[in-house]
């Protein structure tokens, strides 16, 4: 018996690692017990894993949030990939300047001749609920690019609800993308309605990021770095926190009614070392096939943002 559960862990280990090659993933080595993010070095927090340290000198207030974050007890977990051919995410369609038909929350742009290095953000997820009968689908995320480039960056969360009438089907779970390439779900990171979730997407090059997603509810994180789709770089124009209409089996989706989402920590940073904030970026308004706002943001601060459902 023993030997039989032995070959099956082996099985799923070679089909884990196919899996990371076909998709350009690499895995942190897992942090030993006992690791303590606040006293690792720069090389160490490389190696297992964790976001960078802020300069404390040049951003104090990062610096704070991060050691905050990096004080919380965590549980790393080795990802495990899905494929999600019936569904991506994608580049903003605009309708207007501050209009688009999938994207709602904020877009801050890169001053000229630099380029977004990072971001990140937290969000409670929603409960959805189903506006009518049908599937209907609504993704939080932050990300990179998407806003007047061919790419886009990006992880979150995706909730969903399939409504028959008779009875209802509801999924959640967390997942990440390199538009053009297909949504890739991470399944088996735990996330359920209510669960405070914080990401972190850290571009090493223009063909290479590290991700960063954190349950900061469950105390789950996970974190892997990813090269781009062939044919494929980081333009790095703008930073963006998003509620999104995803497009599944090729037709945008039908928004879920998600109620209010409230992105904090909303921050990015550039190559030189700037600092732009989703409370100062140009707000996004989704709009359905009549123009109608059903998806609209508020700017409460710098670093907070609420977007809400209006459909």
């Amino acid at each position: 018996m023993a030997q039989v559960m032995t070959e099956r862990l082996e099985r799923a280990q070679q089909q884990q690692k196919a899996i990371h090659d076909m998709l350009g993933v690499r895995l942190f080595t897992p942090p030993p017990e006992g690791f303590n993010p606040l006293e690792a070095s720069d090389r160490e927090l490389l190696v297992h894993g964790f976001p960078a340290r802020p300069d404390k000198e040049m951003h104090p207030e990062l610096h704070a949030k991060w050691q905050e974050l990096a004080a919380r007890p965590m549980t790393h977990i080795e990802p495990q990939f899905a494929v999600r051919t019936d569904k991506w995410h994608g580049i903003r369609q605009a309708i207007a300047d501050d209009t688009s038909t999938n994207w709602s929350g904020s877009v801050a742009f890169a001053p000229k001749r630099d380029e977004v290095s990072w971001v990140m953000g937290q969000w409670t997820v929603p409960d959805v609920v189903a506006p009518g009968v049908g599937s209907f689908y609504c993704s939080t995320w932050v990300g990179i690019d998407g806003d007047g480039s061919p790419d886009v960056l990006q992880a979150g969360t995706e909730q969903e609800i399939l409504n028959f009438g008779f009875f209802t089907v509801r999924q959640t779970y967390a997942w990440w993308e390199w538009y053009p390439d297909f949504e890739v779900q991470i399944a088996n990171f735990p996330v359920s309605p209510g669960d405070v979730m914080f990401c972190a997407i850290c571009v090493h090059s223009s063909t290479e990021a590290g991700f960063y997603l954190t349950n900061l509810t469950t105390g789950a994180s996970t974190s892997f770095t990813k090269t781009s789709p062939r044919g494929t770089s980081l333009v790095g124009n703008c930073a963006e926190w998003i509620v999104e209409a995803p497009t599944v089996n090729g037709n945008l989706a039908a928004l879920a009614r998600y109620g209010d989402v409230y992105f904090d920590l909303s921050i990015a940073g550039t190559e030189h070392n700037d600092l732009l904030y989703a409370g100062t970026g140009h707000d996004m308004i989704m709009v359905d096939q009549n123009n109608r706002h059903i998806s609209t943001p508020t700017f409460e601060t710098n670093e907070l943002i609420k977007v809400a459902y209006t459909g």
